[in-house]
């Protein structure tokens, strides 16, 4: 009886999971230019795909002061009030992560730039 209780509740974690899934989350990347800085300090998607040369724009749709911060060492670090967005243009291929250097635990991300 134990071990049906502890397969049924891995079951329910598995379908959990998988609902929780689809935005990025550091899954497959999502094709897009444009990331939310959404309510519960978050970017999303999480993960996205540009090609070399794409803009890419964020805006802030939470109540709180977010940043985008490059972990790359070039030193950016943008601040983003509620309701604005920053962009930054990525010119060569590579994997991009970025962080908000106020929430950087809860709040990471990465642009992975493809060849034009």
């Amino acid at each position: 009886m134990r071990a049906l209780r502890a397969v049924a509740a891995l079951g329910l974690l598995a379908a959990v999971l998988a609902a929780c899934g689809g935005d990025g989350g550091g899954g497959e990347p999502v094709p897009t230019d444009r990331v939310e800085m959404a309510r519960s300090y978050r970017f999303s998607p999480e993960t996205i795909q540009v090609t070399a040369g794409t803009t890419v724009t964020w805006t802030n749709r939470d109540n709180f002061t977010h940043t985008v911060r490059l972990l790359d060492g070039s030193g950016t670090d943008l601040r983003v009030e509620p309701g604005e967005s920053t962009s930054i243009t990525f010119e060569r291929p590579g994997t991009y992560r970025y962080d908000c250097s106020l929430h950087p635990r809860d709040m990471q991300g990465t642009v992975v730039v493809t060849e034009g």
